[in-house]
């Protein structure tokens, strides 16, 4: 007799991949280096004097000022899928929680969408119960490649355990013509 496993989670952390209010290195280097270059041009008008130091540690304290309170602010977001043998639950960041029963569905329906720029793709999840259907989309964005190959595998394996019928099929876009095509997780 199989036993029903308890409620499995795939937790996600990114952290400042997807801060909207980072700076890249790069600028912050290039601005280090337009200081420096300040600096001389401060040295060379007002020699022997403090001046340019004053300048360059201010400089110096705003960054880490800004990254200090950016880091602090908002450090990264976490994405959670969790399955158990009543529901499945996602909640990922800039959209709402989403919630679905077990007993609302009859067919679980995994559709791989292809794009033409490399390694990008999404996930369509389908829970459809009749006529209705239920959509969520999960892509490399909301989780990393492992978790989100774990997350497939895991919907797999409670569907089958929960008797419901499950699909996965590729969808390729290749000049306007759709083509679908069957895929393993």
């Amino acid at each position: 007799m199989e036993r029903k496993p308890d409620k499995v989670e795939v937790i996600d952390f990114f952290g400042e991949k997807f801060n909207k209010r980072s700076v890249p290195c790069s600028v912050v280097l290039l601005i280090m280096l337009m200081a420096a270059l300040a600096n001389i041009f401060v040295m060379i008008l007002y020699p022997g004097t403090y001046f340019s130091l004053y300048i360059s540690l201010l400089m110096v304290t705003g960054f880490v000022l800004y990254y200090s309170y950016v880091a602090k602010k908002n450090p990264g977001k976490i994405r959670k899928f969790s399955i158990s043998s009543e529901d499945i639950e996602i909640t990922l960041p800039n959209s709402a929680p989403v919630r679905i029963y077990w007993s609302k569905f009859d067919k679980l329906e995994i559709r791989k969408k292809e794009f033409n720029y490399r390694p990008f793709y999404r996930y369509e999840l389908h829970f459809m119960y009749g006529d209705s259907d239920k959509v969520v989309n999960v892509s490399l964005l909301d989780f990393q490649k492992q978790n989100l190959e774990k997350i497939l595998v895991l919907l797999k394996n409670f569907a089958k355990i929960m008797k419901k019928e499950f699909s996965a099929v590729k969808e390729t876009n290749i000049s306007g013509v759709i083509l679908l095509e069957n895929f393993k997780i």
